[in-house]
């Protein structure tokens, strides 16, 4: 297991560790995900949520429906509303950390792009992360690009 990762809110009335490692990283550009952040992509960690340890205050929960249908549950800051990540209904052991809220968030490299056929055009994506016009016909697939990236059990690109 690697040293912990610190991560909080911004205002900080949240705090929270990571200890273990990511099971993968992507950036999804869908549409959907672009409005949602207010951005041009959203990224999402998806790690195991036992590795989650609290260090101060305690996020809420909001719960929203999809367009899909599928329920969307929050976890988030009362005071600042910053998004810290979702626990997908459906897989009840796992999180999905918004890598932001991260204090070192730079040492962690998306090892894929998801939806680039909705990517803005001025969006460059590096030629070493796998390519997909929507999602990988297997999800499991971005699990395995995370374990097999180059440098096997870096979290990062230096």
């Amino acid at each position: 297991m690697t040293q912990a990762q610190l991560g909080h809110c911004l205002c900080r009335d949240i705090e929270f560790e990571l200890r273990g490692e990511p099971l993968t990283l992507y950036a999804c550009h869908c549409t959907d995900c672009q409005r949602r952040s207010m951005g041009a992509l959203r990224l999402s960690m998806w790690v195991e949520k036992v590795a989650l340890h609290m260090t101060a205050g305690v996020p809420d929960t909001r719960t929203s429906v999809l367009g899909s249908g599928r329920q969307r549950v929050s976890k988030y800051c009362p005071r600042c509303d910053t998004d810290l990540w979702t626990e997908p209904p459906e897989f009840p052991k796992f999180a999905v950390l918004r890598p932001g809220t991260l204090v070192n968030h730079k040492k962690f490299v998306p090892v894929a792009h998801l939806y680039v056929r909705s990517a803005l055009p001025w969006i460059k994506i590096p030629p070493t992360a796998a390519q997909y016009e929507t999602m990988p016909a297997d999800p499991k697939e971005l699990f395995l690009l995370w374990r097999n990236r180059e440098n096997k059990g870096a979290a990062s690109a230096a």
